[in-house]
C-alpha cells in the first residue's frame, strides 16, 4: 500500500518537474513564431488554460514540427500529474475509509 502511494506520488512530482521545465519552452515558441495562439496557454505557468491545452494536447492541430516537438514532453507531464494525483488521492480515501490496511 505504502509502495503504491509513494509510486503514485512519485508520478506526480515527475510531471509537475517536467511540466515546470516544458511550459517556458513552449511559451516561448509561441510567443516567437504564434503570437496569437500565445493566449492560449494563460499568463502564468500554472493557470488552467495552461493546463488544459497541455492535456488536450492541442498542439497538435500546429503544422510547427518543432512546437510540437516542444510540447509533447508537457503533456506528458501533465498527463503524469493527473494521473499520479488521481491515484494517490485515491489510495488515500481508500486507506481512510478502512478498505486497505
Amino acid at each position: 500500500m505504502l509502495f503504491l502511494l509513494l509510486l503514485a506520488l512519485g508520478l506526480a512530482i515527475f510531471g509537475l518537474t517536467a511540466y515546470v521545465m516544458s511550459w517556458p519552452l513552449v511559451a516561448t515558441q509561441l510567443r516567437d513564431r504564434h503570437p496569437q495562439d500565445r493566449p492560449l496557454l494563460g499568463a502564468t505557468l500554472f493557470s488552467p488554460q495552461a493546463y488544459g491545452w497541455f492535456l488536450r494536447c492541442a498542439w497538435r492541430s500546429s503544422a510547427d514540427q518543432h512546437l510540437r516537438f516542444l510540447a509533447l514532453p508537457g503533456s506528458v507531464a501533465a498527463w503524469a500529474i493527473a494521473i499520479g494525483s488521481s491515484c494517490a488521492a485515491l489510495l488515500l480515501l481508500l486507506r481512510m475509509t478502512g478498505v486497505l490496511v
